[in-house]
């Protein structure tokens, strides 16, 4: 996922007769988010980035293979492009312990991993002015890291649902 210094909102409560004062950002500054969430026990595996390509995918697999060293993954994802690169189908390959799913085109309710960006948005960045945007990004990265997130995908239940 993209976090950006661009504002955005998702519900506003103003008390009666206030007008609202919204302060926007007027550069948009981005920075890019992975994000892995073992639906067997809930707990996400976030990396900060500066963007997105199969490069960077590449270094984030090898930072997750670290974490689950011997462990067979599946990695159920959506279509982006820096999914389907050749350097991480050509990783994939070699680590001989990871298979892949695609999600259809626009069914991100469909997707766990949405769900968590949603939530976490939620929690951290929406109806925010984003003033420093490597602040907020580690403040979200390290929010999706320490939290626990309850879901139920094909029957497999994570450890707190």
């Amino acid at each position: 996922m993209v976090l950006s210094t661009q504002t955005t909102f998702q519900k506003i409560w103003l008390p009666r007769r206030k007008y609202p004062e919204i302060k926007v950002s007027n550069t948009k500054k981005n920075r890019s988010v992975y994000g892995f969430l073992n639906i067997r026990d809930g707990k996400e595996h976030a990396f900060k980035t500066e963007w997105q390509n199969m490069y960077i995918t590449v270094e984030i697999l090898e930072k997750l293979r670290k974490i689950y060293p011997n462990q067979k993954m599946l990695l159920i994802w959506d279509k982006a492009p820096w999914h389907k690169g050749c350097k991480v189908q050509e990783f994939i390959k070699e680590d001989g312990r990871i298979k892949t799913i695609e999600f259809p085109r626009a069914a991100p309710e469909e997707n766990p991993q949405e769900h968590v960006w949603k939530n976490s948005r939620s929690a951290i960045s929406h109806n925010k002015y984003i003033v420093d945007i490597d602040k907020t990004t580690d403040k979200f990265v390290d929010y999706l890291n320490n939290i626990k997130f309850k879901y139920s995908f094909l029957g497999i239940k994570s450890a707190e649902s």
